[in-house]
């Protein structure tokens, strides 16, 4: 036998170690975690969430720039998970998948919310009083995200503003005789990016340029000094974003509210600065499907982290199991108190750009992303070992992108590019909306 050829055998073995353990059940105990969010009925739940908010640009996640202080602080108190997906970049489906425990192409067919299951709504037929406050026009009644919530109500409001109306419904409902499931949605720190005040230690005052006071909606970059200055905007309105975290949990404390409340923070999806060529949130690198994702119990304080992979789309059964009511059945989602896999299967997906249909399978610490429109190719990334995604991997190993690509269909049932489509059924995001809405929608950038 010749070099060459024991070479082949040996990367043909080396590959079969991961294809036989990608989408395996080999889930761990998930006492630890357990111990952490121990169940307690009758508490208050209050899910925080703030749009296009990256896990890397917070200092609990590692980052170097004074961002978080706010949150770096709360993450003492909580359990942080180090790898949270969310099940789309985009805010509505990511919002769909989360509200509900199933992917967003089942849980968002042609622009609406299609379950009737939702967090909410559970909460709800188990004697919660339930409130939304959501900064994003992309969640409208008009597509069905009220379900579940007694009081609902979305922007465009300032995020200070959104803050005084967010304190002002808490307080009404720790007043009420029953606990209360709520959640309040900042659109900090989405675009436009401000220059503050507040945050100038970050991104300080300038006079020139097109960037000197504000990053549009949507936007485009024309050298590096605009896109250091639009990281430097961006990391400010993540501090304000912080700030007004800070008071908000200075209140809930100040109140008596906290110690009755369990807290989750997470976001709907991240933010790209030309990593991989584009800038804001319209692919599926980990810079925009892995988000932060916490939670305070006040029945266990003490921070710890979380390695194994999850999912935002966990939330339902998790919250449910925390609070001891019960879930739906056959949800994609987790309940992340009973146990963790290591080896997870996370599929995210592109769907509403039909410009960039595209799909995720991950798993073994390794991820295919396959994308659709405008043409077929493919992706593929070995995440412990560039993390940042900067080598694809599929020509150098087939064998493991056609594993991913077929754990996929085997977990859709179907041909995934195909299925994309088909939940679009022609829709276009302004079809529900009207005149007001959809001027919001532009001036966020979703709609040129």
């Amino acid at each position: 036998m010749n070099k060459n050829h024991l070479f082949l055998i040996l990367v043909v073995l080396s590959s079969g170690v991961f294809l036989s353990s990608c989408g395996s059940k080999n889930e761990t105990d998930g006492s630890h975690i357990a111990d952490n969010l121990p169940v307690a009925k009758g508490m208050n739940v209050l899910v925080v969430s703030f749009d296009a908010l990256r896990a890397d640009a917070l200092g609990l996640y590692g980052y170097t720039r004074n961002t978080s202080p706010n949150l770096d602080a709360f993450a003492t108190e909580a359990l942080i998970f180090e790898d949270a997906y969310v099940a789309s970049p985009v805010t509505p489906t990511s919002f769909a998948a989360a509200f509900t425990g199933l992917y967003p192409f089942k849980s968002f067919i042609g622009w609406k919310l299609a379950s009737k299951n939702t967090l909410a709504t559970v909460m709800q037929d188990a004697g919660y009083q339930t409130f939304g406050l959501m900064n994003n026009v992309q969640l409208v009644t008009e597509r069905h995200f009220d379900r579940g919530f007694e009081d609902y109500e979305t922007g465009p409001w300032r995020d200070e503003k959104l803050l005084e109306v967010a304190i002002e419904q808490i307080d009404k409902a720790a007043s009420n005789s029953k606990p209360f499931f709520g959640w309040v949605h900042f659109i900090s720190p989405h675009t436009p990016y401000e220059f503050r005040e507040i945050s100038a230690h970050l991104a300080g005052p300038m006079t020139d340029g097109r960037f000197a006071e504000k990053v549009g909606g949507s936007f485009e970059i024309e050298n590096p000094e605009e896109l250091k200055r639009a990281r430097d905007l961006y990391d400010g309105e993540i501090f304000f974003a912080d700030h007004n975290f800070g008071q908000l949990m200075a209140h809930l404390r100040e109140s008596g509210t906290l110690d009755e409340t369990i807290i989750i923070v997470t976001a709907d999806h991240g933010e790209e600065f030309m990593e991989h060529g584009q800038v804001q949130h319209n692919a599926l690198y980990d810079l925009l499907v892995r988000v932060p994702f916490l939670i305070r119990h006040p029945g266990h304080l003490e921070g710890d982290r979380v390695e194994e992979p999850v999912m935002t789309m966990d939330l339902l059964p998790t919250i449910a199991s925390m609070v001891g009511v019960t879930a739906p059945g056959s949800l994609d989602g987790k309940d992340l108190r009973v146990s963790l896999d290591p080896d997870r299967h996370r599929i995210v997906t592109g769907m509403t750009n039909p410009r960039r249909y595209e799909i995720l399978s991950a798993s073994g610490g390794r991820k295919l992303i396959q994308l659709c429109t405008p043409e077929f190719s493919e992706e593929l990334y070995d995440l412990n070992a560039d993390p940042s995604e900067t080598r694809n991997l599929v020509l150098d190993q087939p064998e493991v992108a056609n594993q991913l690509g077929k754990l996929l269909e085997e977990s859709i049932s179907a041909e995934p590019c195909a299925l994309i489509r088909s939940v679009n059924q022609g829709k276009a995001p302004q079809d529900l909306l009207s005149k007001e809405q959809i001027e919001e929608l532009k001036s966020l950038g979703y709609i040129q």
